[in-house]
């Protein structure tokens, strides 16, 4: 007599079941991870980039961010209205030394439906830096809701692997204080890396323990960002790109 061996259908279903189950309990965690760490990877190379744009001006034209002029387009603009001969403004120094694709000013509305819908949400973590115009008197940058616009001087500049930087073109004199130089107060201008454009969440990187209070810079011990999003607040001063709050060093330092 031939016998066969197997299992039965109940058995089958059984174990599909078990696996089912294992599965839908570990891949979002599985997915997380790997998106976090692609947007970890894309800050890293962000910042590594922004970086080399500034040098490289400097190399080229002489010119770092302490000396940017403010403007709203190509030509830098000083403050009595007039172009400034031979100034930089931020504009001219990234989009010089960047592999820009595309750029645009503040076409970006968040009008329900809009192709162009591009929200900012979760910018709460703000205690190291003063906002979206840095000191320059600006207020927070903003968290946009439907039918607002950005504000007119917001550029934007999409670089080819997908990263967008986004800053205020009215800020200049990007620099840190230094007393050799006579410089008696830090001056630090602002942006945010989005390392995956418009694609969501389109969240500003946060602590795990939520928006962190306390004097600007004090709160990094204590800051942990386990899932990290895609949109990072950068400051700019001199030859230097940095992170600039709690959360993104987290993130670059793997805290």
């Amino acid at each position: 007599m031939t016998k066969f061996k197997g299992f039965t259908l109940a058995e089958v279903l059984i174990t599909l079941g078990i696996i089912g189950v294992v599965a839908a309990m570990t891949m979002p965690t599985l997915i997380n991870s790997t998106q976090g760490a692609q947007y970890k990877t894309g800050f890293k190379k962000a910042l590594t980039v922004l970086s080399q744009a500034v040098v490289m001006n400097i190399a080229l034209n002489d010119y770092d961010l302490s000396q940017v002029v403010a403007g709203t387009n190509a030509t830098g603009i000083t403050s009595a209205g007039t172009a400034a001969a031979g100034a930089q403004s931020l504009w001219d120094v990234f989009h010089n030394r960047l592999n820009i694709v595309r750029e645009s000013g503040n076409g970006y509305t968040t009008t329900a439906g809009d192709a162009n819908q591009w929200i900012i949400v979760s910018n709460t973590d703000k205690d190291d830096y003063e906002g979206f115009q840095g000191n320059h008197g600006g207020d927070a940058f903003p968290v946009l809701t439907a039918g607002q616009s950005w504000p007119a001087e917001t550029t934007f500049l999409f670089m080819n692997d997908g990263i967008t930087f986004i800053f205020d073109n009215r800020q200049d004199t990007c620099q840190k204080a230094n007393t050799n130089i006579g410089v008696a107060a830090d001056n630090y201008c602002y942006g945010f890396i989005d390392v995956n454009g418009q694609k969501a969440p389109n969240r500003v990187v946060q602590c795990d323990q939520g928006s962190l209070s306390g004097t600007a810079g004090d709160d990094d011990a204590t800051c942990t960002v386990s899932s990290p999003t895609d949109i990072y607040p950068v400051a700019l001063y001199d030859q230097s790109v940095i992170p600039a709050s709690a959360a993104s060093r987290a993130v670059l330092y793997n805290k």
